[in-house]
C-alpha cells in the first residue's frame, strides 16, 4: 500500500491510479500511432512543394488533408492531446508531463516495426535513460 501512496501522490485523490495510467496508456499509444501514421502517409503521398512556401500553402494543405493516413494520424494526435488535458486536470505538471516521456519509448518501437525504421545504438541507450528517468519519477513522491 505504501507504494501506491509514493506513486499516486501528485495526482488528486479522487481519481483511482488504474485512472492514471488507463488514460496514459491510451494517450501514449495515440501518440506514437499518430506520428506513423503521419509519417507513413507522407511517405505515399509526399507534399507537392514546401510546406511554407506562400503559392504552395493551399495545395500542400490540401493534399495533406486528402491524405486517410496522414488524417487517421492528425485525429490520433488529438486524441492524444485531449488525454493530456484531462491528465493535467487533476495531476501535477511535474509529475504528469514528465510520465509521457514513455512515449519516447513507444513511437522508435512502432516506428521500427510498422516503418522498418533503422536505431542505431545511441539511440536505444538514450531511450534506456529515459526509462531509468521514468522509474525515478514512479518511485519517489513529491515532498510535503
Amino acid at each position: 500500500m505504501e507504494e501506491i501512496r509514493k506513486i499516486s501522490a501528485p495526482v488528486s485523490a479522487e481519481k483511482p491510479l488504474w485512472y492514471v495510467f488507463l488514460l496514459m496508456a491510451i494517450g501514449l499509444a495515440s501518440e506514437a500511432w499518430g506520428f506513423v501514421l503521419i509519417k507513413k502517409g507522407l511517405l505515399q503521398h509526399p507534399p507537392a512543394g514546401p510546406f511554407l512556401s506562400g503559392s504552395h500553402l493551399a495545395a500542400v494543405f490540401f493534399q495533406l488533408v486528402s491524405t486517410p493516413l496522414v488524417l487517421l494520424g492528425t485525429a490520433l494526435e488529438a486524441l492524444h492531446f485531449g488525454v493530456l488535458m484531462e491528465l493535467l486536470s487533476f495531476g501535477e505538471v511535474s509529475f504528469i508531463i514528465p510520465l509521457t516521456s514513455v512515449g519516447y519509448v513507444l513511437t522508435p518501437l512502432t516506428a521500427l516495426f510498422l516503418l522498418h525504421e533503422t536505431i542505431p545504438p545511441e539511440r536505444w541507450a538514450g531511450i534506456v535513460l529515459v526509462c531509468a528517468g521514468v522509474f525515478v519519477l514512479l518511485r519517489y513522491k513529491t515532498p510535503s
